[in-house]
C-alpha cells in the first residue's frame, strides 16, 4: 500500500496505541495525539521498530489546540490523509446522579473533539481527492445502563459518521465507525473497580456474555481500522461495524 500520513487521537494507550502501531507497521507515517504525554513512549516504540511516528500532546476539545496539533503534524509528516478519532473516556453514573460536568466533559471529547479533528484535517483530504476517517464508537451506543453520557456520545458519533460520510463522499473521503465490545484497556480497570471486582473477576464476568468466548484486545480493533483505511476500501462509507465477539447485550 502507499505510505500515508495517519493521525490517531487518544493514542497514548489501549485501542489508540494499538491502532497507531498497526498503521505504522503497514508503512504509514503516524502522528499520535493524546491529552497526556503517554503517546511519546508509544511513538518511541514505533520508531525503534523502524517506523515513522511523532507524538503531539493536545486536548482535542480545544479548537486552538487542535489547529496547532494538525499544523505541527502537517509540517513534520505532511498533510493528514487518515484520521482515527479514538480519544475518549467514561464518567459513569446513574443519570439522576450524574454531574453536569461529567456530561459535558464526555460530550466534549467524543463528539466535539471528533468534529474539530475532522474540520481540521478534511480540507487537505478534499484537496487531495482521497481520505479515510474512522470514528471509534462502542457497542454501548446501542444501550447500556448507568452511563447516559457515554451512550449518548457514542450514539451521536455514529450519527455523525453517517452524516459526514454523505457530505464527504464526493471528494473521495470515506467515513466509517467501529463499535468495540469488551476490549481490555486501562478503562477496564476503572470499570472493574466501579463494579467492586478485581480485574480478572471483571474480565471473566464480561467474557461469559460474549458468544465468541473471549474478550477483545486492541489488536482486534486495529484490524478493523486497517480494513476501513485500505487503499481499495473506497466503496465502503457511512458504515458502523461492531467488533464485539458476536451480538450480545
Amino acid at each position: 500500500m502507499n505510505s500515508r500520513v495517519a493521525l490517531v487521537t487518544g493514542a497514548g494507550s489501549g485501542i489508540g496505541a494499538g491502532t497507531a502501531k498497526a498503521l505504522a507497521a503497514q508503512g504509514n507515517r503516524v502522528a499520535l495525539v493524546d491529552r497526556s504525554d503517554r503517546a511519546q513512549a508509544v511513538a518511541d516504540e514505533i520508531r525503534e521498530s523502524g517506523g515513522t511516528a511523532m507524538a503531539v500532546q493536545a486536548d482535542i476539545s480545544d479548537p486552538d489546540a487542535v489547529t496547532q496539533a494538525v499544523e505541527e503534524v502537517t509540517a513534520t509528516l505532511g498533510p493528514v490523509e487518515v484520521l482515527v478519532n479514538n480519544a475518549g473516556f467514561a464518567r459513569d453514573n446513574m443519570v439522576l446522579d450524574m454531574p453536569l460536568a461529567d456530561w459535558d466533559s464526555v460530550m466534549a471529547t467524543h463528539l466535539r473533539g471528533s468534529f474539530l479533528m475532522l474540520k481540521a484535517t478534511a480540507p487537505a483530504m478534499r484537496e487531495a481527492g482521497w481520505g479515510r476517517v474512522v470514528n471509534i464508537s462502542s457497542i454501548s451506543a446501542l444501550v447500556d445502563g448507568d452511563r447516559a453520557n457515554y451512550v449518548a456520545a457514542k450514539a451521536g458519533l455514529e450519527g455523525f459518521t453517517r452524516a459526514t460520510a454523505l457530505d464527504l463522499a464526493p471528494f473521495g473521503i470515506t467515513v466509517n465507525a467501529i463499535g468495540p465490545g469488551v476490549v481490555v484497556t486501562e478503562m477496564t480497570k476503572v470499570s472493574a473497580a466501579r463494579a467492586g471486582r478485581t480485574l480478572d473477576e471483571h474480565i471473566e464476568v464480561q467474557r461469559q456474555s460474549i458468544p465468541r468466548g473471549r474478550v477483545g484486545t486492541p489488536h482486534d480493533i486495529a484490524r478493523a481500522v486497517l480494513f476501513f483505511t485500505a487503499e481499495d476500501a473506497d466503496y465502503v462509507t457511512g458504515q458502523v461495524i461492531y467488533v464485539s465477539g458476536g451480538p450480545h447485550g
